[in-house]
């Protein structure tokens, strides 16, 4: 059996602690969607807007491929920058925002938390429109690594699924 070179051992060294690299979202274009009636309600500066699934497509699609606690391997989701929702609501500036659930359960989601990670707000999955029954339809996705799937990352503790309403958290 042959050796490793310097230079081979060298690079394996490096890739091995560097760690895994968190995904980045990224601009798509996407056919249109037809969705089982799903909506999120933002209450913004200017009062309460509804969006469906399409309309919060619309202000401008991002994909991200990550993995997740839920699924054997990454999956690929489409939607929204939270980022985006936000500011077209007005609230980029909120301390935190209150994200409630289709069955009530809610989390508050501080802004440092939004500006230090791209939250993508997912109206899709694997390329379909994302169901109740794999946590959509619309779903609050972070991009994680193997360890914070693995459930050791705080990183978990702002994914929303069956999300139904965005508001300036108190």
């Amino acid at each position: 059996m042959r050796g490793l070179n310097p230079l081979s051992l060298t690079f394996l060294s490096i890739c091995i602690l560097a760690g895994p690299a968190r995904a980045e979202p990224v601009p798509v274009d996407l056919p249109a969607l037809t969705h089982l009636p799903a909506s999120l309600v933002v209450a913004g500066s200017d009062g309460e807007r509804r969006y469906a699934p399409a309309d919060l497509e619309a202000l401008g699609a991002q994909r991200l491929v990550t993995v997740t606690p839920w699924r054997d391997e990454a999956a690929t989701f489409d939607g929204v920058l939270l980022t985006d929702l936000l500011e077209e609501n007005g609230l980029s500036d909120a301390d935190a925002i209150r994200v409630v659930a289709e069955n009530d359960y809610a989390v508050v989601i501080p802004s440092d938390v939004w500006q230090r990670w791209q939250i993508l707000v997912a109206t899709r999955v694997n390329g379909a429109p994302h169901t109740r029954r794999n946590r959509g339809p619309i779903q609050f996705v972070l991009p994680m690594s193997d360890d914070e799937a693995a459930g050791t990352g705080e990183v978990l503790n702002n994914w929303v699924w069956m999300a139904a309403r965005i508001e300036v958290a108190d």
